[in-house]
């Protein structure tokens, strides 16, 4: 496997693919790249062809000065399943990224066949960020590199796994060291969360859709969960216990577990 570069009309975008069969893509949450999905790339490419992307401002896709929105992330999203030949595809979106999946859903439902979110808000009629994360997160960006990561690791997770799994960190650090994304590209995306209102839109996608939440989520608390199966037809969540904003990373035997019969659902 290598990483290709995919030209759109808007950014150039590093994309990594395996398996065959059923498009699935990975839609990484707010500035996080596509290692984001380190534990599910492999583990769920038995008879899927799973794609994984950097959005843009992360990684090696193109560094521009503007478009941190959820719209224009969904935008560029769309060019990549088009230029990939990937509709329609299941898609798994991660925070910011289930939102992505949301304006897809809406914008261009017949791109998706299933819908999974993990950890993400309903919009501005959702739970709010406590304001002690939200500070928290303020206090973090304005460290340096290192420190800021290393911050964020105690905000994203709710148990011990990024201590128990240190060179994760390390390997992030380095990848945003030689590949360092402009400021915008980390308060964009958390800034377009503040007025994104999908629900009234979203009453109209009857395709299955997954939640999945963590319990002790100190980004998107847990009652966003239940708001956004409201405003579904079709869905179902699923809760981790104990689990963070990183669920996919650290309950990651759990949630391909649970994506693995979701995915097998008729």
């Amino acid at each position: 496997m290598a990483i290709e570069l995919v030209e759109t009309d808007e950014v150039t975008l590093a994309v990594e693919q395996t398996g065959e069969g059923v498009p699935l893509l990975l839609v990484a949450g707010g500035f996080m790249d596509m290692d984001q999905w380190l534990y599910q790339f492999e583990a769920l490419a038995e008879g899927r062809r799973v794609i994984r992307f950097d959005q843009r401002g992360t990684g090696q896709s193109s560094m521009t000065v503007d478009g941190y929105t959820i719209q224009q992330f969904a935008l560029d999203t769309i060019a990549l399943i088009e230029q990939l030949g990937a509709a329609p595809c299941v898609l798994f979106g991660s925070s910011v990224g289930g939102l992505v999946g949301i304006e897809i859903a809406i914008t261009r439902p017949e791109l998706i066949s299933k819908l999974i979110v993990a950890g993400t808000p309903a919009g501005v009629r959702g739970e709010a960020t406590p304001i002690e994360t939200q500070m928290a997160m303020l206090r973090g960006a304005a460290l340096p590199m290192e420190q800021a990561a290393a911050a964020l690791q105690d905000i994203l997770f709710a148990t011990d796994f990024h201590d128990e799994h240190p060179a994760m960190l390390d390997e992030a650090v380095e990848k945003r060291r030689q590949y360092p994304p402009p400021p915008l590209a980390l308060m964009g995306p958390l800034q377009s969360t503040l007025t994104y209102d999908p629900l009234e839109a979203l009453t109209g996608f009857n395709k299955p859709v997954l939640i999945l939440q963590g319990g002790s989520d100190r980004i998107v608390p847990p009652g966003n969960a239940a708001i956004l199966e409201a405003a579904l037809s079709n869905a179902k969540t699923v809760n981790f216990p104990g689990m963070g904003h990183a669920l996919v990373i650290e309950a990651n035997e759990a949630v391909n577990a649970t994506v693995h019969d979701f995915l097998r659902e008729v």
